[in-house]
C-alpha cells in the first residue's frame, strides 16, 4: 500500500468514526426521555450533580357515576405538584441533611361523593381547590442512615399506613385509612399538612421503626388555604404516630409486614356523644406479598403478581365515625408481553362505621360500605402515564337506602 492509499484508509477510518461519534450523539426521541422538559440540554443532570432535584407532576382525572348513586354526572379534577429537594451534603458539605419543599395547586369540579354518596372519594387525588404546601421540612440521616430525624411541614401518610400493592388503585380508600370531612378539616393527610417531628430507626435485619408527632387537626381549606395557618391547642391537639416494619427479601419473595397506631389528643366529635369527648385511637397492621414472579427476571424484578391486605380498627368507637377498614387485592406488574412497566389489579375495600354513626343512617345493613376497584396502569412513555378504572360501590354511604353505584374513571400523569 502506498503512501497516498495509507493517508486516505486513515482520513476514511476517522471521518467514519466521526460520523459514528455524532450519529451517537443524536437526541433521544421525546418518547424516551426520562422526563417531559428532558435534560435542559444536559444542565438538569449538572444541576443534581451539585444538589438539587426539581420535582414537577401534574396529573388530571375524569370521573363518571353511571349507575346508582345519587346522580348521574361527571366531573373532572387535576393537581399540579412541584418542588424541590435539596442535598446539603453536596452543596455545604453537611453530611446527612436534606431539605424538602412541596407545593401543590389543585383545581376542579364537584367531589366524586356528591354523585356516588360514598365514604371515601373514587380517588386520592380529590381534593379542594388551592394552592397550599404539603413540604416544608429539614431532615438528617445519621449513623450510616440508621438513624433519620426530621422536623418541619409534612403529612402524616407521608411515612405511615402505606402498602405497597394498594399504592396501584385510585380509590382513596386504599390511601389514608380514616375517614374525614375534607371540607371541614381533619388529620393532616394529603393534600394538608402539618408542623411536627419524625424520627426512624433503622437497626438492620429488614427492621424498621419510625414515630412522629404533630398538629392533630388541621383547619378547614377556607381558614387554612396555604397550610402555614398553625394551631397546636387543645381543640387541635396532637397526633401521635408509631410504625413497626419488618421487610424479608427472599422468603421465598419478597414481602413486609407493618403494625402501627395513632392517638389523637383532640379528635374532634364527629358522632354527638358531646363536647367533653376527646381523644381518639387508631390500629392497623399491613402486609405486602409477591406470589409469583415472571421466571427469566432478576432478583431485584417488580413484573410479577403480588397480595396486600391492610386492616384497621379505631380504639375509640364511641367518637369516632370509622369503627374498622379492611384493604385486600392483587396487582399484577408486566402483565402483557412487552409491557413489563404496566400494572393490573383489583381491589376489595369493606368499610364498617361505628354504632353511633351507623344509628343515624336509613335503610337496611347500615353501617357497611363495599368497593370493588379494576384499575390497569399503563406507562406509556417513562414520563407519561394514563390509569383506565372501574368502580362498583356497593350500598354507599353505609346503607340500602342509596343504590349501588358504578363508577368510571381515567387518569393520566406527566412528569416534567
Amino acid at each position: 500500500m502506498n503512501w497516498n492509499a495509507q493517508v486516505l484508509s486513515v482520513l476514511l477510518c476517522t471521518t467514519v468514526g466521526s460520523l459514528a461519534q455524532d450519529e451517537a450523539r443524536q437526541p433521544e426521541p421525546w418518547t424516551k426521555w426520562d422526563l417531559a422538559s428532558g435534560d435542559w440540554d444536559r444542565n438538569r443532570p449538572l444541576v443534581q450533580y451539585r444538589g438539587a432535584t426539581l420535582i414537577s407532576t401534574y396529573t388530571s382525572q375524569v370521573w363518571g357515576n353511571v349507575a346508582g348513586g345519587l346522580q348521574r354526572g361527571a366531573t373532572y379534577f387535576g393537581v399540579l405538584q412541584f418542588g424541590a429537594v435539596l442535598d446539603f451534603e453536596k452543596m455545604f458539605g453537611w453530611h446527612g441533611a436534606s431539605f424538602n419543599t412541596t407545593w401543590l395547586w389543585n383545581a376542579g369540579g364537584s367531589p366524586t361523593t356528591d354523585l356516588t354518596g360514598a365514604l371515601f372519594p373514587s380517588s386520592g387525588t380529590e381534593s379542594p381547590g388551592g394552592f397550599r404546601a404539603l413540604d416544608l421540612w429539614l431532615q438528617q440521616e445519621m449513623f450510616d442512615e440508621a438513624l433519620t430525624v426530621r422536623a418541619g411541614l409534612f403529612n402524616a401518610d407521608r411515612d405511615f399506613t402505606l402498602s405497597q400493592g394498594a399504592q396501584l388503585f385510585l380509590n382513596s380508600a386504599f390511601g389514608w385509612p380514616i375517614l374525614y370531612d375534607g371540607q371541614l378539616g381533619g388529620p393532616p393527610a394529603y393534600p394538608f399538612a402539618a408542623p411536627g417531628l419524625y424520627a426512624a430507626v433503622r437497626p438492620g435485619g429488614g427492621w424498621t421503626f419510625q414515630a412522629a408527632v404533630m398538629q392533630g387537626i388541621v383547619w378547614p381549606p377556607s381558614e387554612n388555604p396555604t397550610g402555614f395557618y398553625w394551631r397546636i391547642n387543645a381543640t387541635n391537639g396532637l397526633l401521635y404516630l408509631g410504625e413497626a416494619q419488618y421487610a424479608w427479601a427472599k422468603a421465598p419473595l419478597p414481602g413486609a409486614a407493618k403494625l402501627g397506631l395513632m392517638l389523637n389528643s383532640g379528635y374532634p366529635d364527629y358522632v354527638g356523644a358531646g363536647d367533653s369527648v376527646w381523644g381518639g385511637s387508631f390500629f392497623y397492621g399491613i402486609i405486602d406479598q409477591m406470589l409469583w414472579r415472571e421466571p427469566g427476571t432478576g432478583e431485584d424484578s417488580a413484573q410479577g403478581i403480588g397480595w396486600f391486605n391492610r386492616t384497621g380498627f379505631t380504639g375509640t368507637p364511641d367518637r369516632d365515625p370509622l369503627g374498622m377498614i379492611f384493604n385486600t387485592g392483587f396487582t399484577w406488574t408486566g402483565p402483557l408481553p412487552r409491557r413489563h412497566e404496566d400494572a393490573a389489579g383489583i381491589g376489595f375495600v369493606w368499610t364498617r362505621l361505628t354504632p353511633g354513626q351507623a344509628a343515624q343512617l336509613e335503610g337496611n345493613n347500615r353501617g357497611n360500605e363495599f368497593v370493588v376497584e379494576f384499575t390497569y396502569q399503563a406507562q406509556l412513555t417513562p414520563w407519561f402515564e394514563l390509569q383506565p378504572d372501574l368502580q362498583m360501590v356497593v350500598q354507599p354511604g353505609g346503607s340500602t337506602a342509596i343504590p349501588g353505584a358504578l363508577v368510571l374513571g381515567l387518569s393520566a400523569t406527566i412528569d416534567f
